[in-house]
């Protein structure tokens, strides 16, 4: 199965249709129906899960100024790239309990995420993860506060200049998932924020008409995007979606926090398996997530047990009315297997 193909060898086999209501809302208040193809095996042709943050927008309007508001005495400028360096840890609670350690602890050498997880989450991962932990609750109360602030200042952003959402979209990606919409395939995400946050961006993104629903960091207490794959997997099947675990695509913009937790789901549930998608801004990106593969042992596992392709976002081709072209015959151009 090739995950940006249009699904040429499924294109014959769909059987029937089922329409299944989102959990999301739209700005108006209303869930609307997402519709689903069913294959003659009686599964959608896939389920795709979607990483929200910086990969299918950037929100750095909403995170600079929100941060600034949780850590007041700090350099905004220093502060705010020091907190997308830690995105990709896979939840918010790792992210607070190392935002906590340099700013509060002075752990300054955290300031490089790979070193806060040699030298602190790794040892201490059910501490920082899990309720009941005196680092899990401090890490948990500071993301509270922060969803909190972050969703007040994506208000008034959607107040005083609404058209910063539809600017933050990613554009290719944003068609990518209106392809598989299209394609009758059952889209989820899952993203490293409060729900109240996601609640705001589900409106502001109009996310509610693509994606039946959002795991935020409340499922995932215990873990990280793993945790929130088995959360989602057993509400689709509670709404009577069939699940084709070997059928599964991970979209995301961090190879080892959206895509390489496919394969941690899949001691749990060892018939997960599936294709990934790392969106890259540009070459640069894609040159640096080569160098690390080629240095990082687990990197590699990922790329070695799951088929992935970089998407680089800045080489999809413009049509004359400047739409990305994804399927195209210019597709290796921006399409690149690791």
């Amino acid at each position: 199965m090739d995950p940006f193909n249009n699904f040429d060898e499924f294109s014959k086999l769909g059987k029937s249709w089922i329409s299944i209501p989102s959990e999301l809302e739209d700005i108006d208040g209303n869930k609307q129906d997402i519709k689903i193809e069913l294959m003659e095996d009686g599964k959608p042709r896939a389920i795709a899960f979607f990483d929200i943050d910086g990969t299918l927008a950037h929100l750095g309007a909403i995170h600079g100024k929100a941060i600034a508001k949780l850590f007041p005495e700090q350099d905004p400028v220093e502060l705010e790239e020091t907190y997308y360096k830690g995105f990709k840890l896979g939840n918010s609670f790792r992210e607070f309990d190392r935002m906590r350690g340099i700013y509060i602890d002075g752990h300054i050498e955290w300031k490089d995420p790979e070193v806060y997880l040699k030298e602190h989450f790794t040892p201490f991962a059910k501490e920082i993860d899990e309720p009941g932990h005196l680092a899990h609750n401090i890490a948990a109360a500071i993301l509270k506060e922060y969803g909190e602030i972050a969703a007040q200042v994506a208000e008034e952003l959607y107040k005083t200049n609404p058209n910063t959402f539809k600017q933050s979209n990613i554009e290719p990606i944003f068609i990518l998932a209106k392809i598989y919409s299209r394609l009758g395939i059952p889209m989820v995400g899952f993203t490293a924020n409060a729900r109240v946050l996601v609640d705001k961006l589900a409106k502001y993104l109009q996310l509610s008409s693509l994606f039946l629903n959002i795991a935020s960091d409340e499922d995932m207490i215990g873990g990280g995007k793993e945790v929130a794959i088995h959360h989602l997997i057993k509400e689709l099947e509670s709404k009577g979606v069939p699940i084709p675990l070997n059928r599964f695509i991970f979209v995301g913009d961090s190879l080892r926090g959206d895509i390489g937790v496919s394969l941690t789901a899949s001691g749990k549930n060892q018939g997960i398996s599936g294709q990934g998608i790392l969106v890259l801004k540009d070459r640069n990106a894609l040159l640096e997530i080569e160098k690390q593969i080629n240095t990082d042992p687990n990197l590699r596992r990922i790329v070695d047990d799951i088929n992935v392709h970089g998407l680089i976002v800045d080489d999809v081709p413009l049509d004359e009315k400047g739409n990305p072209m994804l399927l195209s015959r210019f597709r290796e151009q921006f399409l690149k297997k690791l």
